[in-house]
């Protein structure tokens, strides 16, 4: 195993971040939670509330207005594909503004597929969390509108930005397949498999 870095965010994403219908559909990414701890199960991520009630990720199966594809459970991303697209897109390009449920504070400039394809486990007290079924989070025309703080950006500048976020820079969708929930804290080292 090789070390990809440690948990620097996590966060739970309450409800869509894309707003509205057609053309004029737009992102907001007001509904993500950070949080201190994590909850992984089969169908998906879930956290404790200030309050102590239970907030359920819009991924999550259980969760009653989810977002489930099924390849989309859960998302990574790493700390220093975001000093390229705030590089890229100014101050507004916030961290974690990305959706991803764990940011890991990585050791590599640009992680790609290749170097998480066959997952990565997570350091719990539980033992080992895998995260498997790892796919590109391939982003959409309302983040790529987002990034460029344009709503009505010409399609070919929509396309580039797409194409520049593309390929993992915005993060990697996968699930956890653990036969019991596991729970991750901020400052957990995380590991490729391969």
């Amino acid at each position: 195993m090789k070390l990809l870095g440690e948990i620097a965010l996590l966060q739970i994403q309450r409800s869509s971040l894309t707003i509205g219908t057609g053309p004029d559909r737009y992102f907001d990414p007001a509904a993500l939670l950070a949080v201190e701890e994590l909850f992984l199960t089969s169908s998906g991520a879930y956290a404790t509330a200030a309050d102590g009630s239970c907030l359920v990720d819009i991924h999550n199966a259980a969760h009653p207005f989810t977002r489930s594809r099924g390849e989309n459970t859960l998302c990574f991303g790493f700390s220093r594909h975001y000093d390229t697209m705030q590089e890229k897109f100014g101050a507004h390009y916030t961290f974690g503004c990305a959706a991803e449920n764990i940011i890991i504070d990585g050791l590599d400039a640009r992680v790609t597929h290749a170097d998480v394809a066959a997952g990565v486990v997570i350091e719990t007290d539980q033992g080992l969390a895998t995260l498997g079924a790892v796919i590109v989070a391939t982003p959409c025309m309302p983040f790529a509108k987002f990034a460029l703080r344009d709503q009505d950006a010409a399609t070919q500048s929509i396309k580039a930005t797409i194409q520049f976020l593309d390929h993992g820079l915005r993060g990697f969708y996968c699930a956890f397949t653990g036969p019991k929930t596991f729970t991750i804290h901020l400052g957990a080292k995380v590991f490729t498999i391969a």
